[in-house]
């Protein structure tokens, strides 16, 4: 047997990751060129240290909330976390999240191809999550 969420289901529990968490959640960048897993764990990562990066808290209230989209509930970020590269620039090969008190990794996600940041590049990084069953 496998377990069905139907698609009420599946914007309750997203709502609850999301807007209804015990903690807000960092987004931070990474340098090194890894292909996160299942086994991947924070210090697997090299943050960023470009000039103008720091990491950015994603308040659960700038969630929106989560929708039926094409069968698969949604959810998007309502502000675009961004940064501007100052003097001093870096490779991006992606980001993580995790939760701001707790330390825990939640969710990564490498870049279709490597970020090359130099002096004035800005990085936009739009958020959305979709959470489906697969049956």
């Amino acid at each position: 047997m496998s377990v069905v969420i139907p698609n009420v289901g599946e914007v309750e529990l997203l709502d609850k990751m999301l807007k209804k968490s015990d903690e807000d959640y960092t987004l931070k960048l990474f340098k090194n060129n890894l292909f996160p897993d299942a086994s991947t764990v924070i210090t697997d990562f090299e943050e960023a240290n470009f000039t103008g990066y720091t990491p950015i808290t994603l308040t659960r209230i700038e969630w929106n909330n989560a929708t039926i989209v094409s069968g698969k509930a949604k959810a998007e970020y309502s502000s675009i976390p961004s940064w501007t590269c100052g003097a001093t620039g870096n490779t991006v090969y992606g980001y993580w999240i995790e939760g701001t008190t707790s330390g825990t990794l939640l969710w990564t996600e490498r870049f279709d191809s490597p970020q090359l940041l130099i002096l004035n590049d800005v990085l936009n990084i739009p958020l959305e999550f979709v959470f489906y069953s697969a049956n």
